[in-house]
């Protein structure tokens, strides 16, 4: 049977985890690989191992699921199923299946998957389980006006959706690999993205976002992660601490708040107090 899948797969320096996903996804249909630059061995492994691999084209807006890079996925890809996908997500044997399947019909178009998360290295314990939409038709989305971990429009009909169970035989699993380093670096960038995205779209500042936002995060975090001890409590206070930066950042944007703005006052108090010098 032809083959009518395409798993697209982001990475960058992914050497130690690439492996783990292509054969997970290989026998299932093409796996293109779109790197943002790696300098390890990532393109080697994953022509070794029958992907094909592409450089993703650059973008100033600091994450993928933009219309730009639709396009170009659009522009490689020959089937007429995506399956939008990470390397540190590996997809259950019978959700294949059911991929496969549903790729060689027309009935449906979409389809939503459940994501379950692991942290801490500990795979006994989901911390969330999100319904995400990751396999879809090509030429059913929409990515123009894409934001940041959410994903395109789809522009069928509501009956052309279809939402596998949420159980663990068909469920994604994502294996989310932080520590302090990692997790600051990323979500900051992520939170500055997400700040510029609510400003452009007129989303106000709001204490009640500001407090609510954190105790949010945390709740949902923490209910599971607790069972990881010492470090899911330190990992769910960060992913509140995120949603705290987010809202920092708007709040900055929206008040014009810069370092070089804070420069500049700070220097008509120096050049004052350097005036009782006579200088």
């Amino acid at each position: 049977m032809e083959k009518n899948i395409t798993f697209i797969l982001f990475a960058y320096n992914e050497e130690k985890r690439i492996e783990f996903a292509i054969k997970n996804l290989i026998n299932y249909g093409y796996v293109y690989v779109l790197d943002g630059g790696s300098a390890d061995n990532t393109r080697a492994i994953s022509e070794k191992l029958g992907a094909k691999f592409f450089i993703r084209p650059k973008n100033d807006k600091g994450y993928g699921e933009t219309e730009e890079m639709f396009e170009f996925i659009k522009s490689i890809v020959k089937t007429d199923w995506i399956y939008w996908g990470f390397v540190d997500n590996l997809v259950p044997r019978k959700t294949l299946e059911k991929f496969v399947e549903i790729s060689n019909q027309s009935a449906i178009k979409h389809v939503f998957v459940q994501v379950y998360t692991y942290l801490c290295g500990n795979t006994e314990n989901v911390i969330t389980k999100t319904d995400s939409s990751l396999f879809f038709m090509k030429d059913f989305m929409d990515f123009s006006n894409g934001k940041i971990h959410k994903m395109g429009r789809f522009i069928g009909k509501e009956s052309e959706i279809l939402h596998l169970p949420n159980t663990k035989e068909y469920a994604i699993r994502h294996y989310s690999l932080y520590d302090l380093n990692k997790f600051i670096n990323n979500h900051l960038k992520y939170a500055e993205v997400e700040a510029k995205q609510y400003f452009r779209d007129g989303k106000k500042f709001g204490l009640i976002y500001l407090i609510g936002h954190p105790i949010k995060y945390f709740y949902m975090y923490y209910k599971t992660a607790f069972k990881n001890g010492v470090y899911g409590l330190i990992l769910s206070l960060l992913y509140a601490s995120f949603r705290l930066m987010v809202y920092a950042k708007l709040y900055e944007l929206e008040n014009k708040i810069t370092l070089d703005g804070m420069e500049e006052k700070y220097a008509r108090d120096k050049r004052a107090l350097l005036n009782e010098f006579n200088l």
